[in-house]
């Protein structure tokens, strides 16, 4: 499923992407390629379809390969792990905008192989993303937005204002320092039965 066999040929891939040359488009190809088995896994999964999963799937080349190159991706997974979760965050997206109820499986990322996770970690990696999709699922969509955009996906200010429509810089920071406020006090109010 996974054209890389190892971190050598990852790491030689995101050296080679990084370095441009002559060998891009071989090394773009590679990317293209290289996670495709991902389409039919997440369709046994989800249930979508292969046609707009493979639109999800090229948008996710897309942006890897940005993060790549502009070094957003810092190397603390393994690539096929951080190609593999924005390709399933991009699904889920994608099934809420069109869905017109609630999915529950949705809620948890499935496992994906990895050998130097343990299973402990795995699990509360799991429920830790369970617990932060449904605290964004109560916010306001343009807080979610934000989030979303800043945080996960690595946007510039720049460029989530523009999304929003909110071009006054101190604005949007405001606004987002709003948005990441009651983000903090839902995350806190969850220990708060602690107490």
């Amino acid at each position: 499923m996974n054209y890389f066999q190892s971190n050598y040929d990852e790491t030689a891939l995101i050296l080679a992407l990084k370095n441009g040359g002559v060998e891009r488009e071989k090394n773009i190809s590679k990317l293209i390629n290289g996670y495709r088995g991902y389409i039919f896994k997440i369709h046994s999964e989800t249930g979508l379809n292969e046609s707009t999963l493979g639109d999800l799937y090229t948008d996710t080349v897309m942006l890897v390969l940005k993060h790549i190159e502009n070094e957003t991706f810092r190397g603390d997974s393994r690539l096929s792990t951080y190609f593999y979760k924005i390709l399933y965050f991009k699904t889920v997206d994608f099934i809420r905008q069109h869905a017109s109820s609630k999915i529950d499986y949705t809620d948890e990322v499935p496992e994906l192989g990895d050998e130097a996770q343990n299973i402990t970690g795995q699990i509360e990696a799991q429920e830790e993303m369970g617990q932060i999709i449904r605290l964004l699922d109560r916010m306001c969509s343009p807080c979610r937005e934000i989030i979303m955009d800043w945080a996960y996906w690595g946007f510039k200010p720049e460029e989530i204002g523009k999304k929003i429509g909110e071009t006054d810089p101190v604005k949007y920071s405001k606004l987002k320092y709003n948005c990441i406020d009651k983000f903090k006090k839902l995350w806190l109010k969850r220990f708060s039965h602690l107490n």
